[in-house]
């Protein structure tokens, strides 16, 4: 009985043993995986200073985040997709999301905008206002926040599109005359260019609710029989653009001189032509007789004279050859044209329909050649703006 009870000790004794041997050997299987994790991450480490100290790294690091630690949102600007017509001046606005203890510390922001910056660019401010060039051209604004120890990896984004003309602010509607039962309507353009500029205005789009017309050509020194051509203003221009017909004839739109008085209607127009002609000088017709002489100082500003019941004057070939040569409109361009202050700075364009409403309150958009808008006027009943 001693015998069992003595080798029963012994089972139990082996026993225990072997468990704490194995117990003694996980731990010591640690032991020596957590030191060689330690010798790794120096290694690693070690490298990394000696690539930044050899200056082999060219391109920032970043320090790795977790996802969701910081982000930027923009909270103003064009929505995505915009189409941005009547300005070229647009501001931006952001702002950055905390979530984490990690990420703590002095935010600032760095904004890029793709097809018009080259890199981006750094600030503490919350907004950034730019102003584009004038053109059709899609852009990409992007923001990012950052803090000492962490940026946004995924920026904020919107793509939008400028298209404005570059003709903004050049030329400008000043006024739209409201057609009535007696008068056609009239869009008064106006030109704010410097000195040397010039800008043609043919081929351009005019549109209100009532329709829509394109700018035609045009005489600048008109005489029967000359050919049309491109509208080039200048500083100062100031454009009519009439929904009736013109007085001249058909499609001919034409720039004021002091002459055109002379083939003015005498009835009623949207439009009318100023009747103011030059007058000849008391010594250019010295030589006539003092009958004549007379005579001509008491014709009225644009007037061809009608001597058929003066006797006096039928009579006197000389008088009549002087008034037929210089009282029309070829005597007078003929002596006139080649004046410094011949031409006016008006020019006069009928479209021969007009795009103006009477009925409603409208918009009238004026664009380029390329369709970009140039300038848009408001008008109609208080009520409705």
């Amino acid at each position: 009985m001693r015998l069992i009870f003595t080798f029963f000790i012994i089972i139990v004794t082996i026993a225990v043993l072997f468990s704490l041997g194995q117990s003694l050997m996980s731990k010591l299987e640690e032991i020596i995986s957590q030191a060689q994790e330690n010798v790794s991450q120096e290694q690693s480490a070690g490298k990394q200073a000696l690539i930044k100290s050899s200056g082999a790294a060219t391109a920032t690091i970043y320090p790795k985040r977790s996802a969701g630690l910081i982000n930027t949102y923009i909270t103003a600007g064009p929505k995505e997709g915009e189409i941005i017509e009547e300005t070229s001046l647009v501001t931006f606005e952001f702002e950055a999301e905390i979530s984490s203890k990690e990420t703590a510390g002095w935010v600032s922001f760095e904004t890029k905008i793709e097809g018009f910056d080259d890199d981006w660019k750094k600030t503490s401010d919350k907004r950034r206002v730019v102003n584009f060039p004038l053109d059709a051209k899609e852009y990409t604004f992007l923001v990012r926040a950052k803090t000492s120890n962490s940026i946004d990896s995924t920026p904020a984004k919107r793509t939008f599109t400028i298209s404005v003309s570059p003709y903004s602010g050049k030329i400008k509607i000043s006024r739209v005359g409201i057609p009535s039962s007696s008068y056609h309507s009239v869009i008064t353009l106006k030109a704010y260019l410097n000195e040397e500029e010039e800008i043609n205005i043919t081929g351009w789009h005019i549109k209100g609710r009532r329709g829509s017309s394109f700018i035609p050509q045009g005489i600048k020194k008109y005489f029967p029989g000359f050919p049309s051509e491109d509208i080039l203003i200048k500083k100062g221009d100031r454009i009519s653009i009439s929904g009736d017909s013109s007085p001249l004839g058909r499609n001919k739109n034409f720039r004021l001189n002091k002459c055109l008085g002379y083939l003015a209607k005498s009835d009623r127009s949207s439009l009318s032509i100023p009747i103011s002609c030059p007058r000849p000088r008391k010594e250019d017709i010295s030589h006539l007789r003092a009958c004549c002489q007379e005579f001509i100082l008491r014709i009225r500003g644009c007037e061809v004279p009608d001597y058929s019941k003066n006797f006096k004057i039928s009579q006197d070939s000389e008088c009549t050859s002087y008034l037929k040569k210089n009282f029309n409109y070829q005597g007078c361009f003929i002596n006139y044209s080649r004046d410094e202050d011949f031409l006016r700075n008006n020019w006069y364009i009928y479209l021969n329909t007009d795009i103006v409403t009477s009925d409603y309150c409208d918009t009238i958009y004026l664009r380029d050649q390329k369709g970009l808008l140039v300038d848009a006027y408001s008008y109609g009943r208080d009520v409705c703006r």
